[in-house]
């Protein structure tokens, strides 16, 4: 599948914005309903995940401006990402962190490794759909070959 946002829907042209926004789209295309975007998954901290799956505690990360000298990767901003991702995996998060370059050139990344995450050892399943049963309070995975 081709993923491309009309850069005029997003407000300012924030490449942030629309990195974070073709994330849900590609994530929400293959798992509905399952991702948050911009989730706050670490109390009492202000640290927000581009886009999160709160019940299997997967976070994915977009790491903007790598060519040039975006926020992420001045000092200060590294040092903060640093404590971010410690402090989560800290908490049982599993971090995916990719450029953002993946998610127009190689989305099927993206979707790989959370497959992976979730136990999927066959790459020929066409689905894995990984979710919370209420009725249970257990984790289900299902998967279809």
């Amino acid at each position: 599948m081709d993923y491309h946002l009309d850069i005029k829907k997003i407000e300012g042209n924030n490449m942030k914005g629309m990195n974070e926004r073709l994330l849900y789209e590609i994530l929400n295309d293959a798992y509905p309903g399952q991702w948050i975007s911009e989730h706050k998954g670490i109390e009492g901290r202000k640290f927000r995940f581009d886009c999160a799956n709160p019940s299997l505690k997967i976070a994915i990360e977009i790491e903007g401006g790598l060519w040039m000298n975006g926020g992420h990767n001045r000092p200060l901003g590294y040092i903060q990402n640093m404590e971010k991702y410690n402090l989560a995996v800290l908490e049982g998060w599993k971090i995916l962190r990719y450029a953002p370059e993946t998610l127009n050139k190689t989305p099927y990344k993206i979707i790989r490794d959370i497959r992976t995450l979730c136990g999927a050892s066959n790459e020929t399943s066409q689905t894995l759909l990984c979710f919370d049963d209420a009725s249970t309070g257990m984790m289900q995975v299902q998967r279809k070959l």
